[in-house]
């Protein structure tokens, strides 16, 4: 994201259902520790679920690194301790590109608070300006909470079929969603 970009939206705190609140804020290349620390303390089911890369320290000192990349997005929700809670991201090839690839990750301690659904909601909200006209994603059928979460924030499922078995984890029947953003 651009630095003309970012300036266009602050830091947001937010209040979460189970009273806890969290600051989303953009990731910056300085949080690199903190989103290894994040990734390694995930749980089984989110490695399964999460697949662009692997879920370890080095991949979050690389993506931190690549904070400030001009066709990326990525939040965090850093918690009142100044650890991550969770972590979201949508990037695109190109400045012409159409549509937009998206990524989620909520630590174990923070999931069914919310945190998943204010992510998501302020990545929706930077994308009516920042960003392709379309966000796209994958989401296993064994993941239920989420598809019933990206159903609810106007994600649409447009194909089915099956993603390749990766990382100890076999292939399974997953689904094609989209959204248009503006």
């Amino acid at each position: 994201m651009t630095p003309d970009d970012r300036a266009k939206f602050s830091d947001y705190t937010a209040g979460l259902r189970d009273g806890r609140t969290v600051t989303l804020r953009f990731l910056s290349t300085a949080d690199g520790e903190s989103l290894g620390r994040f990734y390694e303390a995930l749980p089984a089911a989110s490695r399964r679920f999460y697949w662009p890369h692997e879920l370890d320290f080095e991949h979050g000192l690389i993506r931190a690194s690549r904070a400030d990349q001009p066709f990326e997005v990525c939040l965090v929700a850093e918690t009142s301790e100044g650890g991550i809670g969770g972590y979201a991201w949508y990037r695109w090839p190109s400045e012409d590109a159409e549509s937009s690839g998206f990524g989620i990750a909520v630590a174990e301690e923070w999931q069914s608070s919310g945190v998943g659904r204010t992510l998501m909601t302020r990545l929706l909200e930077i994308s009516e300006t920042v960003g392709p006209p379309k966000m796209h994603l994958t989401c296993q059928h064994a993941n239920f909470r989420a598809v019933r979460l990206y159903q609810k924030l106007g994600f649409q499922i447009t194909r089915e079929g099956m993603c390749r078995s990766r990382r100890g984890f076999g292939a399974e029947p997953n689904y094609w969603m989209e959204r248009q953003c503006r």
